[in-house]
Parts: C-alpha cells; structure tokens; sequence
C-alpha cells in the first residue's frame, strides 16, 4: 500500500493542491451531489476513480457534456482515456485516504451502511464567491467532480463503473 510523505517532505506544489482540505471539499461535492440521487450514500470506492479523472486534465476534458451520454459507450468511443488510469487511481488512494480521514475527523462526512458515506453536519462546499476568485481549471475540476457524481448514479452500481474504466473493484 502507497503511502504519502510526511508534510515537511512533499514538494510546496503538490502539498498546496493535493492537501486534505481540498481533497476533502472535492469529495464533498461528489458526495452531496451524489447523494441527491441515492440518500443512502455515495460507494467510497468511486472516490479514487473521481479522483484520478478530474485531476487528469486530458481525461476531464474528454468527459461530455451531459448525462444522457451513456457512460459505457463513452468509454468505447474515448478508450485512450484509460490509458494509466488504472495507475493514477492507485496513485490518489493515500489522498483519498487522507481525505476520508480529514473529513471524518472535521465532521464534514460519515458512513452509513458500510462503505457508503453521506454527509455529516459541516460543509466544505466549493462557495461560489470561491469559485468566482479561482481559476479556469480549478471551476472545471469542480465541476467536472459534480458532473461525475450525477454520471455515475445514472450507471449501475460501482463495481461496474470501476470495471468499465479497468478498474479492479
């Protein structure tokens, strides 16, 4: 099992965009979106798939536009967006798992029935006056976390979503 450095030995760069804090409000938003379909919770093991699409930038602008895509034919179409993706989920477990444990710890998310996690009392939403002062990308990778959250709820259950991006569940 990967794990991350201590904070101290992570390069300036990738502890500003990959700290919890961040990681923790990405998967608020796939979690509160998601939830607005199925109540009983989003499956935790989506969030490194979300995860390492949105942080992709070749990938999340490949993603369409909306839902009505079917999910599994745009992966026949878009086949070379799983190249390394399997490796890139991999990769973003420690900061989902630093994620899930900042959240926990903060009362921002919880599990319900297992592995399922729903909200808790706290948010950690990307306001929008945050996202009015952000970037172009950092809109987009919120935007696309929403739009995966919706996506995947139309697409079966997620041992077939992870399957269908060559994703061992």
């Amino acid at each position: 099992m990967t794990s991350l450095p201590a904070w101290a030995s992570r390069p300036l760069e990738e502890a500003n965009l990959f700290n919890p804090a961040f990681c923790s409000a990405l998967s608020f938003e796939f979690v509160r979106t998601y939830t607005k379909e199925r109540p009983d919770g989003a499956p935790l093991p989506l969030l490194p798939l979300v995860f390492s699409i949105v942080l992709h930038s070749a990938t999340r602008k490949k993603l369409p536009g909306t839902t009505l895509t079917a999910l599994y034919e745009w992966i026949q179409r878009n086949n070379h967006c799983l190249i390394g993706l399997p490796d890139r989920t991999t990769s973003v477990v420690p900061l989902v798992k630093e994620a899930i444990i900042f959240s926990l710890s903060n009362d921002i998310l919880k599990f319900n029935n297992g592995y399922y996690i729903v909200l808790s009392e706290k948010k950690a939403s990307f306001t929008p006056k945050f996202l009015e002062q952000s970037t172009n990308e950092l809109n987009d990778i919120v935007d696309r976390t929403r739009f995966l959250a919706r996506w995947f709820v139309k697409s079966g259950s997620e041992s077939s979503i992870l399957s269908s991006w060559g994703i061992r569940p």
